[in-house]
């Protein structure tokens, strides 16, 4: 199919596809770029179009597969920490002694040390409070998996709180008072 038929295609298409998009979106301004996505992927993939006749069923089934991967990026977006770790310049709370701080301190260092998809887990769990459930949803994972990430995460924060950090190396425990 030369590119003028595809074109042709395309504009007599783009009225019901933009239909389409706005059907299943939230807003117009969404509606448009995902129809701009659909019809750049139409393009993209013009070259598999081995029927003319075929063309408008191809156009389709990638509005389809086009909207399916939209829908999964949304609902990644949607689940992901809303900071992984808010510029870990926490407001200081009033109130607390200075040992308490010195513990804040370390577990902020900690929390930015642990790898990501730790990091995930915690932040969802503890500070978003979502249940394990949900984590698992969010990240694409078992149930059993968010609980071993947290599990785990709170091994490698309490071993990381003992330990004296020199430029993000582990070097040599600390021993806190309550430790002997």
């Amino acid at each position: 199919m030369d590119k003028q038929e595809l074109d042709r295609k395309v504009k007599e298409m783009a009225k019901s596809l933009l239909s389409y998009c706005t059907a299943r979106t939230s807003d117009h301004f969404e509606a448009e770029d995902l129809a701009q996505e659909i019809v750049l992927e139409i393009y993209k993939s013009a070259q598999n179009i081995r029927n003319a006749e075929a063309v408008y069923g191809f156009m389709w089934k990638v509005a389809r597969n086009v909207y399916k991967q939209w829908c999964k990026s949304k609902a990644k977006n949607k689940c992901e920490p809303t900071d992984t770790l808010p510029d870990m310049n926490l407001p200081d709370i009033e109130g607390i002694s200075e040992e308490e701080d010195s513990a804040l301190f370390l577990l902020r260092r900690e929390l930015a040390l642990l790898a990501e998809k730790y990091r995930k887990a915690v932040v969802l769990y503890y500070i978003e409070s979502k249940s394990c459930l949900e984590i698992s949803d969010c990240l694409g994972i078992s149930e059993s998996m968010v609980k071993y990430l947290l599990f785990k995460s709170r091994q490698i924060l309490k071993e990381g709180m003992r330990m004296e950090r020199n430029y993000g190396r582990q070097s040599s425990p600390i021993w806190f008072a309550g430790d002997m």
